[in-house]
């Protein structure tokens, strides 16, 4: 179902531009390398920071990631704050570390409209009248929408009401901000200029995050323009009413003339954590996929062995793109034996979807895993070749030198 959504967190309010730069994002995909050098590790987040820097006074910015550390963004935060952008956060109590709780007490955790904060520090004019966008960093407590300690606040998306060319923008995609996410990591980060529909709906979903409660109905489907966006999760949608299953279970194996290969849908996934009950039950419809007569490729790096088991005896040609760089399994990133691997959790198609020609990719923070379906996610369609094209891309490249 897709509904409408009506932003809850305050309008914008106006003023003069201040000292913000002209910098405007490119719109579309981009991936950072962890194998790459300095500004290659850094793309992503040196596009976040730049955006940062771009938003001008009285604008808006507000950000929801999995896990953050990273201070250069918080410093470009605090430069927004100080020309008089609102700036909201909401993460996941998972790492809490030293930056993010600098950002908390710097913004403060209170959520509430109030008379002045410190980005808004207003010394005149009628104490009654709270200014209207506050500015906050919001920790929550297991998932946001969900009311669970056993769930996470997953989701990672951007929202700036304005950049250099006065328009605002939405990112969506893999990438938390964390040091790790650029030198470990390979993420994605999709970009869209302009879509102020899009931006909406984001924010309202954003403004019920920060509020911490449980939602009776969190999972919300809208369509913002040509994307459709899936947010959050539903505990109950177990078997057949899975989200993923019934994107999956409207691929038609057949293409027409322009679209697949020689009359054979593709499909190419790249996902982080396949695993769990959950990820053998959406394994076992790719492989019914492929035994259909799609052309499926798959890149995996925290899957379970029933899962790759699924997926390889049905004639998927699969890869781990998770490499033990000094092939010594005890000093890997974490508790695995990996130094450098993929957090990309996206799905392209070139065939039949639900009955018409496609060409595009679903892409966002979800994993195909049991606790997934108790999270704040998010996953959008991006119904565009040129999106496609950019994604296959991508997943060649690293199938090619950064997997086995």
């Amino acid at each position: 179902m897709v509904v409408v959504l009506a932003v809850v967190l305050g309008a914008l309010s106006s003023g003069p531009v201040g000292a913000a730069t002209s910098f405007t994002p490119r719109p579309g995909p981009t991936w950072n390398n962890p194998q790459g050098d300095y500004a290659a590790r850094n793309v992503n987040m040196a596009k976040v920071r730049n955006t940062i820097d771009s938003v001008p006074r009285g604008g808006v910015i507000r950000i929801a990631v999995y896990s953050y550390n990273r201070r250069d963004i918080g410093d470009a935060l605090i430069r927004a704050c100080k020309r008089r952008v609102s700036v909201q956060l909401v993460l996941n109590d998972n790492a809490i570390g030293a930056e993010a709780h600098r950002m908390m007490r710097y913004l403060g955790q209170k959520t509430q409209p109030r008379w002045k904060d410190r980005c808004h520090p207003r010394k005149y004019g009628p104490r009654r009248q709270p200014y209207p966008v506050p500015s906050f960093s919001k920790v929550c407590q297991g998932a946001c929408r969900l009311g669970s300690d056993r769930s996470n606040q997953h989701s990672k998306f951007y929202l700036f009401s304005a950049s250099g060319n006065g328009k605002p923008v939405v990112m969506f995609g893999s990438n938390n901000l964390m040091s790790f996410a650029a030198h470990v990591h390979w993420n994605d980060l999709y970009t869209v200029l302009g879509n102020q529909r899009m931006f909406d709906d984001f924010s309202t979903i954003f403004a019920q995050m920060a509020q911490d409660q449980w939602r009776k109905d969190p999972y919300v489907a809208v369509q913002d323009g040509k994307y459709a966006v899936e947010f959050g999760s539903d505990p109950r949608a177990t078997g057949s009413k899975d989200h993923v299953y019934q994107r999956l279970d409207q691929v038609g194996c057949r293409a027409p003339a322009g679209y697949g290969d020689r009359g054979h849908t593709t499909i190419r996934i790249m996902m982080y954590g396949w695993v769990g009950e959950r990820g053998l039950f959406l394994a076992r419809k790719v492989a019914a996929l492929s035994r259909s007569g799609c052309r499926v490729r798959v890149l995996v790096s925290g899957a379970g062995r029933r899962v790759h088991a699924v997926l390889h005896r049905s004639g998927v040609a699969i890869r781990r793109s998770a490499l033990d760089l000094d092939d010594d399994p005890l000093t890997g990133f974490d508790e695995t034996g990996w130094e450098v691997f993929s957090h990309e959790k996206w799905m392209s198609l070139s065939g039949t979807w639900a009955g018409e020609p496609f060409k595009g990719v679903w892409t966002g923070s979800e994993n195909w895993s049991d606790v997934s379906r108790y999270n704040d996610e998010v996953t959008v369609q991006v119904p565009f070749a040129s999106a496609l094209a950019a994604y296959n891309s991508h997943f060649e490249t690293v199938w090619t030198r950064y997997s086995a």
